[in-house]
């Protein structure tokens, strides 16, 4: 072909060429980006999905966890119930011992004081003092 041929073919069909090279190069293009954009959100989505579970796993796990904190705490409430009821009949029990104990002590010294200084003034302020202090 010639340079002249060429322009004139150009002149005549130069619009609807450059139309439809300009549409392919358009659609192109446009193909390319969706693809690219497809393939972004594929890889956004994986990731979320991931994230997903990972807090989902975490959720689980902790409420597992607190479920199994409940149950010990619940068998260890029900043995510390059992211990404080055999501890305060313990104290129970000791606190009679004592109130015994006390008791016993107070007669003997009273007893000691009369048979040592019956007739002393001083002994007999203390054995008073002794039995207002067992009331």
């Amino acid at each position: 072909m010639n340079p002249i041929e060429l322009g004139k073919a150009i002149a005549e069909y130069g619009t609807p060429i450059i139309t439809a090279v300009m549409l392919i190069l358009v659609v192109g293009l446009v193909w390319y980006l969706i693809k690219r954009q497809a393939k972004r959100e594929d890889k956004h989505d994986t990731i979320q999905s991931e994230e997903r579970l990972f807090y989902r796993n975490l959720v689980v796990n902790d409420l597992k966890s607190l479920h199994e904190d409940g149950a010990k705490n619940a068998e260890l409430n029900a043995q510390s119930i059992v211990l404080q009821k055999d501890m305060m009949r313990e104290l129970k029990d000791c606190n009679e011992h004592n109130s015994n104990f006390q008791e016993k002590t107070i007669e003997s010294l009273n007893l000691i004081c009369d048979r040592l200084n019956d007739g002393n003034a001083t002994m007999k302020i203390a054995k008073k003092k002794l039995n207002e202090e067992e009331k």
